[in-house]
């Protein structure tokens, strides 16, 4: 059947989404899992996901014991495609890619029918050309989960400042996916729709039954889990998942993340060149156009993270798709009464320079992106894990009762990554008692004697081959396979 007039733009909406979702897969997808998982949060996450194959769903586990530090969507999606597709790092990091590429794709189709084709692809080319965004694509977090709740929830307060009442549901819905994806980090997207909401002087008729009906559709969505984990660990669920990683980040640098206030001009600066240097005209254009919704929550976003004292890259990642909705759109504007009235020769010189821009901008900024990025914790001091994390991996595994010793020589070290590669429970041995003065931290040392953790049954052991020798004479150790400087073997009592 042709299709009649009417339904000609939607399929060339549909089309056009379609190619820029394309795009994104073809940006996105490759070299995904080529690199082994960043030392923190990558391997915690990744473990996470990993111990719901074998335990429960409902209440997340790292390392055997109760995790209860955010919310579980995002692990809940990871474990999902371990479970049908293999337990690996490309699949450790799909949850946040393919949120990216919805992210662009339903970007791209709001925009079509609301702008244009042009700043719908414009939004798109903006987009995968930041390079803060493709970072947070690729490594696998929860940031870009929560962006696309976001985008959601933007997307709904347009509609509704538009006098379309079901955005609401679009509100709410996003809504709930971001803060099921990181709880309070979602706390951006209700202050927004306030801003929103004041600022535009909305009236009563703007809320009505569709605002109720979403927000019980949100409480649905999001108070079950977290009734569920209070019920069962009440006081210890309080602090784990508001203490530390939300109370104590928000008033304390912690973990050696010590920065200045303004670390996320930096960031920015670092990460989307050369198009944050259109940003502040795009953020004051958005402020005066039906985007303002965009403008709001890109300001409080990075105003937001800034206030909290614990500042790192990735925590306003919510923000670059917003800033490519208003580039894109200011541009866009900007560009429509000018294309029938420039020659090809123009737009032609238009194209080499914003490339020759772009290149140099990546070369300038090159240097300070890496570090932003670097998968280093607390600065200097710490130990690497990738030799030990290479050597479980590429080595089948005795069965053996208890967990894997881990023994290095007695500094703070992560075993993040650790516990995900050897795909079982590690615990950290030291010859010596720990000094009273060393804080205990089940991520980077919650050590115990090694003479205690060996008793009759023989044990499997990672170690530094320097401390070999250092092996008390009551044991007796046997090597199975090592690297340049670590060694993998079984240690039983004599």
């Amino acid at each position: 059947m042709t299709p009649s007039i009417s339904d000609r733009p939607n399929n060339q909406h549909a089309t056009s989404t379609a190619l820029a979702a394309l795009l994104a897969c073809v940006v996105l997808l490759p070299l995904l899992g080529h690199k082994p998982l960043a030392e923190w949060d990558e391997g915690i996450y990744a473990e996470v996901s990993r111990e719901m194959l074998h335990g429960s769903w409902l209440v997340p586990h790292w390392n055997t014991h109760l995790w209860l530090e955010k919310p579980p969507l995002m692990l809940w999606i990871t474990a999902i495609f371990f479970k049908l597709f293999g337990v690996s790092e490309f699949w450790a990091r799909a949850g946040s890619t393919f949120s990216g590429i919805a992210i662009v794709a339903l970007l791209h189709g709001w925009l079509a029918r609301t702008r244009g084709f042009l700043a719908a692809w414009l939004s798109t080319t903006i987009l995968l050309a930041t390079f803060g965004f493709l970072h947070v694509c690729h490594v696998g977090e929860m940031d870009v989960l929560l962006s696309l709740g976001a985008c959601l929830a933007l997307i709904g307060l347009s509609q509704i400042q538009s006098e379309q009442r079901t955005g609401w549901f679009l509100f709410w819905i996003g809504f709930a996916i971001a803060l099921m994806t990181k709880g309070a980090a979602s706390v951006t997207i209700p202050i927004t729709a306030c801003l929103v909401a004041i600022l535009q002087r909305w009236k009563l008729r703007q809320f009505g039954a569709t605002f109720l009906l979403g927000f019980a559709l949100f409480a649905a969505l999001v108070v079950p889990w977290h009734w569920e984990m209070y019920h069962l660990f009440g006081p210890q669920f309080v602090e784990q998942y508001l203490g530390l990683h939300v109370i104590t980040r928000a008033t304390h640098q912690i973990e050696g993340h010590s920065t200045h206030w303004w670390y996320y001009g930096i960031v920015v600066l670092a990460s989307a060149p050369p198009f944050v240097l259109l940003y502040p005209i795009a953020i004051y254009r958005g402020f005066r156009s039906t985007l303002q919704p965009w403008a709001i929550f890109a300001v409080v976003t990075v105003a937001f993270f800034t206030v909290i004292q614990t500042r790192l890259p990735h925590y306003i990642a919510p923000a670059y798709p917003a800033f490519a909705v208003l580039t894109a759109a200011w541009i866009a504007d900007w560009l429509k009464p000018q294309i029938g009235r420039r020659p090809r020769s123009f737009w032609a010189r238009v194209a080499v320079a914003t490339a020759a821009v772009w290149t140099i901008s990546i070369v300038l900024t090159h240097s300070t992106l890496k570090s932003l990025h670097s998968a280093d914790l607390a600065g200097p001091g710490l130990l690497d894990n990738k030799e030990a994390d290479a050597l479980l991996k590429s080595t089948p595994l005795p069965d053996t009762t208890g967990p894997l010793l881990y023994l290095r020589d007695g500094r703070p070290q992560s075993i993040a990554t650790v516990v995900f590669y050897s795909r079982r429970q590690v615990q950290q041995v030291v010859l010596t008692p720990p000094g009273s003065v060393t804080p205990r931290d089940p991520y980077m040392f919650d050590p115990t004697l090694l003479t205690d953790a060996v008793q009759t049954d023989p044990r499997l052991i990672l170690l530094d081959k320097s401390l070999i020798p250092a092996i008390p004479p009551a044991f007796t150790y046997t090597p199975i396979r090592a690297s340049a400087t670590e060694e993998l073997g079984t240690l039983i009592r004599r």
